[in-house]
């Protein structure tokens, strides 16, 4: 079984459709789901969504994503975060830049996703994907995380293996038989590499495996394209861009 998965696409459209076209050209998969976080902070927000859903792929929400319906909602529907984990004003903004691009129909399609989705292979020996955690959307787990951490990521998710985005690097690591792998982040790299990422899993005699894959595209336009938008803290985000370093360092 082969199950590529797909994470953070932060509404960098040249960066999904490479993706998409690195996908078709390296399957047939199993499944492809995509694990969150579609729209925030690039110049196409509605445009990710959408590829993703005319393709009928399965997905996960990030926390970007439940911030953007609790936008849309006026706060009906709240995301679950904790107050240290919230966004503010200038990322509330964004937000808002993004809820009036969206269609109501993405709004909810947005809001009714799960916070995790389980694959099963031949032998019962399934895979689990989150965008963060299996009980939260965004809590972080670090590469260089304690094993007590990600052990109580695996035990809660109950099987072999799991996928998640959030962190936008790729790892995995290995604990009592069990995988565990970053899968990157398509439109916003943070690892100094400009190249969109996925990750392909695969399950074989030997359990589950992870593939990391990258793919180039058109960096330029997309700055470029983020620049024209008028989407809030442009310069911010073509930086991340430019750099492949989130913000901070």
């Amino acid at each position: 079984m082969r199950v590529a998965v797909i994470s953070d696409t932060h509404g960098n459209l040249y960066a999904l459709d490479a993706v998409l076209a690195d996908i078709d050209a390296t399957g047939p998969f199993d499944e492809v789901i995509m694990a969150g976080d579609f729209a925030f902070g690039g110049p196409f927000p509605a445009e990710c969504v959408e590829r993703i859903r005319e393709r009928g792929y399965r997905a996960v929400r990030g926390n970007t994503d439940e911030f953007i319906v609790e936008v849309a909602t006026d706060g009906a529907r709240p995301a679950g975060a904790t107050e240290a984990q919230r966004h503010g004003p200038a990322q509330i903004e964004i937000d808002r830049w993004v809820v009036e691009r969206l269609t109501a129909e993405q709004v909810e399609y947005l809001a009714g996703l799960p916070l995790s989705l389980t694959v099963p292979d031949e032998r019962g020996e399934a895979l689990t994907v989150v965008h963060a955690t299996p009980w939260s959307s965004h809590d972080v787990l670090s590469p260089d995380a304690p094993e007590e951490a990600v052990a109580r990521v695996l035990d809660a998710a109950g099987t072999a293996a799991v996928g998640y985005g959030h962190i936008h690097v790729q790892y995995q690591r290995r604990l009592d038989g069990r995988l565990i792998a970053a899968v990157g982040t398509v439109g916003l790299p943070f690892d100094g590499d400009q190249r969109a990422g996925y990750a392909v899993f695969t399950s074989g005699p030997d359990g589950w495996s992870v593939e990391f894959r990258r793919v180039a595209y058109d960096v330029d336009a997309a700055i470029e394209a983020t620049l024209r938008s008028g989407v809030p803290n442009a310069e911010g985000v073509a930086a991340i861009l430019r750099t492949a370093r989130p913000a901070n360092r």
